[in-house]
């Protein structure tokens, strides 16, 4: 987004790709996979790793995905649990290299640096969201999975080798999500220890 984990920044340089959709794209029948993504993202700045911030709310970022000419994502969830569409799901949005064609993409208004928290409004809104998805389509829970597990490309920086797309963060509570869906309660309560930004 003005973001590189997020879509924008990093993401903008890769381009849509041949045949990956667009904000309206081509329509789908299939969804079998949901990918959770943050607005913010790492680049480089001055040899150091940075990230590129979150500024603004759902509405904000609605917009931006609206007026995109090739970017687009079909839901956007704020911090204070605002949940905004975008792409209808039937439609193929560009949000994932290569990953497009039959996911759902979820964008977070966020760091996604692994050290602002995840705030419970937020995450309570991204279950019930997809909760609602899954009530509409039977993706396993394996196949709900964050930005920087379908993309695994990276960057240099400072003499290091970076992960182009790091969202939604080391510190996303991926087992309290998990748990949810299931309808568990999280194994443990123990906050993830922010990362070090280091070499990959």
């Amino acid at each position: 987004m003005l973001v590189a984990t997020g879509l924008v920044l990093a993401g903008v340089l890769a381009g849509p790709g041949p045949a990956e959709g667009t904000t309206s794209g081509p329509e789908r029948e299939i969804v079998d996979s949901i990918i959770v993504h943050t607005i913010g993202g790492p680049s480089c700045g001055g040899g150091k790793l940075v990230f590129s911030g979150a500024p603004g709310d759902a509405q904000r970022w609605k917009n931006f995905f609206d007026r995109h000419p090739f970017l687009g994502i079909h839901y956007v969830v704020d911090r204070d649990g605002v949940v905004l569409a975008s792409t209808p799901e039937d439609r193929v949005a560009n949000h994932a290299l290569n990953n497009n064609a039959t996911s759902i993409g979820i964008e977070l208004v966020h760091e996604g640096d692994g050290i602002e928290p995840f705030g419970q409004p937020q995450i309570d809104a991204l279950i019930g969201l997809l909760k609602s998805i899954r009530a509409r389509y039977a993706v396993p829970i394996e196949n709900i999975k964050g930005h920087s597990d379908v993309d695994v490309r990276t960057f240099a920086c400072g003499g290091r080798l970076y992960p182009t797309k790091m969202d939604p963060g080391a510190n996303f509570p991926w087992a309290r999500v998990r748990a949810a869906l299931r309808n568990e309660r999280a194994r443990s309560a123990k906050p993830a220890r922010p990362p070090q930004h280091h070499a990959w």
